[in-house]
């Protein structure tokens, strides 16, 4: 096995974004053959998969402008509404949770918190050390944002940790589907731009 880092390119390092939320992962090896399934049925999204992470996205930006009109005239009102949405937005990821979540018998999944990710690819911990190159099949999952999803990755990185029992794991993602890219660089997005307003207002 190697753990000797590839690094990934500069510019994809600076496109990775450090986020606050938690991003959750469940991740197992993977073989080619899964791969090339996956890609074959890469186009067929069921309905019900982009119901709750779209229309409800959907329905939240066509209420953003009455909110804030809401919000001018009526702080309290303004605020319960926000609480509401809150607790949609709890459901939905419970929902979401639900869908990547279930039992693997044949293949044993380990779970982390990513500590980067963007569209093109993340990073996490592991207790598990990966040859570069290596396939990893993945499920996602962000709280209190709607998304769930599932994919499978490349290994780029793996470094040694101080503690000497774990791994610091860089994977590619180019095998997203285009709904679940699109959706993970909108929430990136929403991020970047949280984190400026916090910075302009201090």
């Amino acid at each position: 096995m190697s753990n000797k880092s590839s690094g990934l390119p500069d510019k994809e390092r600076r496109d990775y974004f450090r986020l606050s939320n938690k991003v959750l992962i469940e991740y197992r090896r993977a073989s080619e053959d899964e791969v090339e399934r996956f890609i074959s049925n890469g186009e067929d999204i069921k309905a019900d998969e982009m119901d709750v992470t779209y229309l409800l996205d959907k329905i939240s930006r066509q209420l953003s402008p009455i909110l804030l009109n809401i919000r001018q005239e009526s702080p309290a009102v303004a605020q319960y509404l926000e609480l509401l949405d809150q607790k949609v937005d709890l459901i939905a990821s419970m929902q979401a949770f639900d869908r990547i979540h279930y039992s693997n018998s044949h293949n044993a999944m380990e779970s982390a918190e990513t500590q980067d990710i963007s569209e093109g690819g993340l990073s996490f911990q592991s207790s598990t050390g990966f040859d570069l190159g290596d396939l990893i099949y993945c499920r996602l999952a962000i709280v209190g944002y709607r998304l769930g999803m599932e994919t499978f990755g490349k290994v780029v990185r793996c470094e040694p940790q101080k503690d000497g029992k774990s791994f610091c794991v860089g994977v590619e993602l180019p095998y997203l589907k285009e709904l679940d890219r699109k959706n993970l660089t909108r929430f990136i997005f929403d991020k970047q731009r949280e984190q400026l307003r916090k910075k302009s207002a201090q």
